[in-house]
């Protein structure tokens, strides 16, 4: 018989299945990236449709299946972060987490790290007057729970503090005689994403950043993740 187990959970993505059916992404604190089978979602009569919106936090119980998708039983909602939704702005951002969770979380990963990384990151965007500047430490910081931190306190080959450059490939700066070409990583710019990913919540949400060195970061991130994950 199936095993019942009981579990906290953000929604990361809904999908439909079957007729009546839908697929329930979570980023679930005990057990990584959980897919769920809820039968009979799509029903008007069903109870769980408004429980299981995008971006809620949720406690779930389930029926725990050997393949195939676990079955849910239960969904309680605990908080739906009425902040972000309110806020164009700070809801884009909180989509973009979830799509990263969703994309690099991986299934059934027994490791609250990363729940407890985006679930914090969650409650920060929910009073943040700079949601982009959360996004930025998230993105970095969920690489870096997951085993891709970079390197940014000097070249990864010989510890040069000077004439960096970024090699996604290589895992971050690289300076200029050990193989590194291209723009130079200016120091204001290294500081910034090293605050980025390590800098308390509370300073995160008073941190100020130029908006063409936010772009700039996203960049230069969204160029490790590929450059690291396809490895």
């Amino acid at each position: 018989m199936p095993e019942l187990v009981r579990d906290q959970g953000l929604v990361l993505r809904l999908q439909d299945q079957a007729e009546t059916d839908r697929r329930v992404s979570l980023l679930s604190e005990s057990r990584g990236r959980l897919e769920l089978l809820v039968k009979g979602a799509r029903r008007l009569e069903r109870p769980f449709g408004a429980v299981l919106d995008l971006l809620n936090l949720v406690e779930v119980i389930y029926y725990r299946r050997r393949s195939g998708l676990h079955l849910l039983r239960e969904a309680t909602l605990i908080q739906d972060f009425p902040g972000i939704r309110q806020d164009l702005e700070r809801l884009e951002a909180a989509l973009l987490v979830l799509r990263w969770a969703w994309e690099l979380v991986p299934r059934e990963a027994p490791d609250p790290r990363a729940f407890r990384l985006t679930l914090g990151f969650l409650y920060a965007l929910e009073k943040s007057a700079s949601p982009r500047v959360l996004l930025a430490a998230y993105r970095l910081r969920l690489l870096s729970t997951l085993g891709y931190r970079p390197a940014l306190h000097g070249c990864v080959a010989c510890g040069k503090g000077e004439g960096l450059f970024w090699v996604p490939e290589r895992g971050g700066l690289v300076c200029g005689e050990c193989g590194g070409a291209g723009p130079e990583i200016p120091l204001r710019l290294r500081k910034a994403m090293d605050g980025l990913l390590r800098l308390p919540l509370g300073a995160l949400l008073r941190l100020r950043l130029a908006p063409s060195d936010l772009e700039e970061i996203e960049r230069l991130t969204l160029a490790f993740r590929e450059a690291q994950l396809v490895r």
